[in-house]
């Protein structure tokens, strides 16, 4: 069922830059050798920007696309209250992204296509690039989309936080989205648990 979510998320049509529509992710692939088979399906759900993990025997897949959280921490499920927040420096952050994809008026050969954060650029008065493949693409406009996601990640994922919480938590799967209410950034308590009625 999670294939299923996916692909309706793939079929989606999106605009390509040119002033049409086409799907948001497609896939031309030729494999032309013998391959461990989890480094196959790693490739192929980097074409949709998803990742593979192993949970009670069977591989399953997550995609990163837009999602309701399903679960709220905050001090009162966390233990101890502890949460460790750790930044990404802005340094270490791309603003360009060296994209290869298979150009079909190339005759599918591997070419560069670059995308990058001009105003960014501008600001910081250098250029951090930063290559990146994306693996079956013959369409010009998910290649560019692609460099775009990889920028924005860049730019609004900074932000890495660890905490240890109880069996509550048990049920998330990776990819779940979480919301993390922390008050020491507030400075007053966002929310609690009932001690008694």
């Amino acid at each position: 069922f999670s294939l299923y979510k996916v692909a309706k998320y793939c079929d989606e049509l999106v605009p390509d830059g040119k002033g049409g529509k086409e799907p948001r992710f497609t896939a031309n692939v030729y494999l032309t050798k013998a391959t461990d088979s989890y480094k196959v399906l790693k490739d192929l759900a980097t074409i949709f920007r998803g990742m593979l993990y192993w949970v009670n025997g069977e591989i399953l897949t997550v995609q990163d696309a837009p999602s309701a959280p399903v679960y709220n921490f905050g001090k009162a499920n966390i233990i101890d209250g502890q949460i460790k927040t750790e930044t990404t420096g802005s340094k270490t952050r791309a603003n360009q992204i060296i994209v290869s994809w298979n150009n079909p008026n190339s005759a599918y050969k591997l070419e560069p296509l670059i995308v990058e954060d001009r105003q960014n650029i501008l600001e910081t008065g250098r250029i951090i690039k930063e290559e990146a493949n994306a693996f079956g693409c013959t369409s010009e406009g998910q290649a560019v989309r692609y460099g775009r996601w990889k920028l924005w990640t860049a730019v609004n994922q900074t932000e890495l936080i660890s905490f240890a919480s109880g069996q509550n938590a048990a049920f998330l799967a990776p990819g779940d989205i979480i919301n993390v209410e922390n008050s020491d950034d507030f400075g007053s308590m966002l929310s609690g648990r009932a001690s008694s009625v």
